[in-house]
C-alpha cells in the first residue's frame, strides 16, 4: 500500500510540475510586453560591449593597428579640454542633485496636499507632459523665449525699461538656466513614483498626530518623509547609474561658442573626438572612464544606504 501511495504522490507531483511549467495566456502576454525592452537592451547595450576593447587599441578609420594598453587614457588625461569637460559635467551633475533630485519629492508633497481631485489631476497631467517632449524641441522653445530680439522674456524686460539680455551667451548663467530647464522637463514625471509611495502611507498615523496637536509641517517631517524614505533611497542610489548621462542632447542643442567653456561636457566632447575627428579609440576610452565613475558612485552610495535603512540592508 505504501508503494502505491508513493507512486500516486509522484504522479500527482509530476502533474503539478507540468501545470506549473505551462505558460498561461496571461504570462505569455507579460513576456511579450517585456520582450521589446529586453531586445532594446540586448541590441544597444550588451551586443556592443566587446567594442570596449577599442579603448585599449589603436583603432582608426583604416581599421585596427594594434594594442596600445593604457596610452589612450594617458593621452586623454593630459588634454586640457578633457578636464574642462569633466569639470562641467560634474557641475551639471551636482546642480541636478542639489535642485533637480528634491524637486519631484517637493512637487509630490505639494500635489498630495491638494483636495480638489479634478484640479490635482489637471496639474499632474500638465506637469508630466514636458517629459515627453524632445530636448531638441525644448531647446528650440527656450532659445526662442530667451532671444534678445524676439523673445517674450526680453520683451517683458524692455516693457519695464530694461536692456535686452542674451541669456544663452553668458557662461556663468547657463548652468543655472539649464538646471531650471531640466527641472521643468522632469519634475512632473519624476513625482509619479513618489505620489504612489505617498498613497501607501497609513492615514491613521496622520489622525494620531492630529490628536497630539501636530501641524502639517510636523506631519510631513515625522510621518510623510519617513513613509516614503525607502522610495527616495532607491531612486537616489539607482540615479547614480546614469549620473553623468542625459547631458549630450540638450548640450548639443543649446551649446554655442559663447558658452562653450561651461556647456562642453564629456558627452559632447566624446562626440567631437569620436565622430567629428574620427579618433575612435580615444573617444571609447573617455566613454569608458565616464561609465567607470558612474559604477563607482553607485557602489559607494549602495554601501552608504546600509546605514540609512532600518534593517541595515543595502538597496541593491
Amino acid at each position: 500500500m505504501s508503494k502505491q501511495v508513493s507512486r500516486a504522490q509522484l504522479r500527482a507531483n509530476k502533474n503539478i510540475n507540468a501545470q506549473k511549467s505551462r505558460l498561461t495566456k496571461r504570462e505569455i502576454a507579460l513576456y511579450l510586453m517585456i520582450a521589446p525592452a529586453l531586445l532594446l537592451y540586448l541590441v544597444f547595450h550588451y551586443i556592443p560591449l566587446p567594442g570596449i576593447a577599442i579603448a585599449f587599441a589603436d583603432y582608426r578609420v583604416g581599421g585596427f593597428r594594434g594594442w596600445v594598453g593604457w596610452d589612450n587614457f594617458r593621452y586623454a588625461f593630459n588634454l586640457t579640454f578633457f578636464w574642462k569637460a569633466f569639470k562641467n559635467t560634474w557641475r551639471f551633475t551636482i546642480l541636478n542633485y542639489i535642485f533637480g533630485f528634491p524637486a519631484p519629492i517637493i512637487f509630490a508633497l505639494l500635489l498630495n496636499e491638494l483636495r480638489i481631485k479634478s484640479f490635482k489631476k489637471t496639474v499632474q497631467t500638465i506637469s508630466t507632459l514636458p517629459n515627453f517632449i524632445s530636448w531638441v524641441v525644448i531647446g528650440g522653445m527656450f532659445i526662442s523665449l530667451l532671444s534678445p530680439s524676439t523673445g517674450y522674456v526680453n520683451s517683458v524686460i524692455r516693457l519695464f525699461g530694461g536692456e535686452p539680455i542674451y541669456f544663452l551667451s553668458k557662461p556663468k548663467l547657463f548652468p543655472w538656466l539649464f538646471t531650471l530647464m531640466r527641472i521643468w522637463k522632469g519634475v512632473g514625471y519624476g513625482s509619479i513614483i513618489y505620489l504612489a509611495a505617498l498613497a501607501g502611507v497609513d492615514p491613521e498615523l496622520y489622525e494620531a498626530t492630529v490628536i497630539d496637536g501636530a501641524n502639517r509641517w510636523q506631519q510631513t517631517i515625522h510621518i510623510t518623509l519617513p513613509g516614503i524614505k525607502p522610495t527616495i533611497l532607491i531612486k537616489f542610489v539607482l540615479s547614480f547609474s546614469s549620473a553623468m548621462a542625459g547631458l549630450f542632447t540638450p548640450m548639443y542643442v543649446l551649446k554655442n561658442p559663447m558658452i562653450a567653456e561651461t556647456a562642453e561636457t564629456l558627452g559632447t566632447y566624446t562626440y567631437n573626438v569620436g565622430l567629428i575627428k574620427a579618433r575612435y579609440s580615444l573617444s571609447t576610452a573617455i566613454g569608458l572612464f565616464k561609465s567607470s565613475i558612474s559604477l563607482v558612485l553607485i557602489i559607494i552610495t549602495n554601501i552608504i544606504s546600509k546605514h540609512m535603512t532600518e534593517d541595515g540592508r543595502s538597496i541593491l
